[in-house]
């Protein structure tokens, strides 16, 4: 009885593809919508509505949203646009719910097919206190089984993968690993690649000032990959917060979840915060030595050149890594491919010191060079 038990469970578990990579569009507003939330409203009172979307260019049926929920008692209802004019709107409540300590959430809708305009309805539930609700990201997916990442038949089986797909112990920077930050399990078997070419992202959410909070964004990030979006783990393989700190994403040497149709050899490596328009985190000068130290890594280590460094607009249909990270790509490219340019001013040939972080970056990639 329990193996039957175990199997409907793992035959149960819902996987998604997603339909387009750019969010929902709602009449001209731009994320994260900051929704305020006043407090003595009568419960069940509308707070707050969005104009209905643009049209999709896809058909959907499922509809994902994460942002920031610091009080637990208001709800989001999804309107859903009738494809006749008589008919209205349908309304639809949240299937599923995560909101971590913090108010970190994601929320989850099934909806029939359909490829009709949507809003979203803010509902007081019980607001005890002014808050506010933030919405980072809204996206459409497809219920089917999903084209790269297929979560298994039932087996006893416990996957451990291959040290050897791991960024190595003597590596040339410092890594928080995955044990660290209590990562979860994959959900599956990792599918090995060679790295070929790397992609900066954002994770276009919460922005940690501390280490505290980092360690608790990469676990939501993770619950939000595997249980939302049907992914067997966090689709990236490196994040880094503004502290500097690097995290263990996926294992190096397998394919991530981070490009649609763009995966297999593909390193991608994500700045947690948002760093688009009408949102503006700083790049902190310790991110973006993290980075680089990421990318000279790969460059002298799997021989990856200049035209292989990639920001995901570049090869997805997505604002993603937002006009303020993107505006620093030339930047990095050249501290990663040419970095002896990066250290001499035009026209003299007086060097400009290192910083102390790159200093240190450098020192460590000589290291580990004379090892190999």
């Amino acid at each position: 009885m329990k193996v039957k038990t175990a199997l409907l469970s793992l035959l149960l578990i819902p996987t998604f593809a997603a339909a387009e990579e750019d969010p929902i569009r709602f009449g001209g507003l731009s994320y994260p919508l900051e929704i305020k939330l006043p407090a003595a409203q009568k419960e069940g009172a509308v707070v707050y509505e969005t104009p209905f979307s643009e049209t999709p260019s896809v058909s959907y049926d499922t509809v994902l949203l994460q942002g920031e929920m610091p009080e637990p008692g208001v709800n989001v209802e999804l309107l859903v646009k009738s494809k006749s004019i008589f008919a209205g709107t349908a309304r639809y409540g949240i299937e599923t719910l995560h909101r971590f300590p913090n108010g970190r959430f994601w929320a989850r809708y099934r909806v029939p097919l359909t490829r009709q305009p949507l809003k979203l309805s803010v509902i007081d539930r019980g607001v005890k206190s002014p808050s506010a609700l933030t919405i980072y990201e809204t996206e459409l997916l497809v219920r089917e089984d999903v084209k790269e990442e297929t979560l298994p038949a039932a087996s006893t089986f416990t996957y451990v993968p291959d040290p050897e797909l791991f960024y190595p112990a003597g590596g040339p920077f410092k890594l928080i690993r995955r044990a660290d930050w209590k990562a979860l399990p994959p959900k599956s078997e990792y599918t090995p690649h060679a790295p070929k070419y790397f992609t900066l992202h954002h994770t276009q959410g919460h922005y940690p000032q501390t280490y505290e909070r980092a360690l608790s964004e990469i676990q939501f990030v993770q619950d939000y990959h595997q249980n939302a979006k049907g992914w067997i783990d966090i689709g990236y393989h490196f994040l880094i917060d503004p502290l500097g700190d690097i995290f263990e994403g996926r294992p190096i040497k397998v394919v991530g979840a981070h490009v649609l149709n763009h995966n297999t050899g593909n390193i991608g490596i994500s700045v947690m915060g948002n760093y688009h328009p009408p949102a503006n985190n700083v790049f902190t000068d310790t991110s973006r030595d993290s980075f680089v130290a990421i990318g000279t890594y790969l460059k002298e280590t799997y021989d990856v050149n200049v035209s292989s460094f990639y920001a995901h607009r570049d090869i997805g249909n997505t604002d993603c890594p937002g006009d303020g990270l993107y505006a620093k790509k030339e930047m990095l490219r050249d501290l990663i491919f040419t970095p002896q340019a990066q250290s001499l001013p035009v026209n003299t040939g007086a060097a400009v010191p290192l910083t102390p972080a790159q200093q240190k970056s450098l020192r460590q990639l000589l290291q580990y060079l004379e090892t190999r």
